[in-house]
């Protein structure tokens, strides 16, 4: 079985931060969360924000993490473009 690497939450927020990139985890079965300079955006969904994570169907942001498979990231040039886990790791250990 192949270990998936460590991603959290505070890492991809200081990644934001520091590169002033927004980025989108993205967990099919869960969910998705945004990053932009370091601090979570509000989705502007139905549900009140102290009820997620707290009720079925709505996972805190940092099991959306865990959980995700795809990281879109926004470029300077307004393209988005799609890391993998494994590359989404990379790019936070460089950084």
């Amino acid at each position: 079985m192949v270990e998936a690497p460590e991603i959290t939450l505070e890492k991809l927020c200081a990644f934001s931060d520091k590169t002033s990139t927004m980025i989108t985890v993205d967990a099919p079965l869960y969910g998705s969360v945004i990053v932009l300079n370091g601090r979570i955006l509000d989705k502007g969904s139905a549900v009140e924000p102290d009820k997620i994570g707290h009720t079925n169907g709505f996972p805190p942001p940092e099991q959306i993490v865990a959980d995700a498979a795809r990281f879109w990231i926004l470029l300077s040039n307004g393209i988005r473009e799609c890391k993998s886990r494994q590359e989404m790791a990379s790019l936070l250990r460089e950084g």
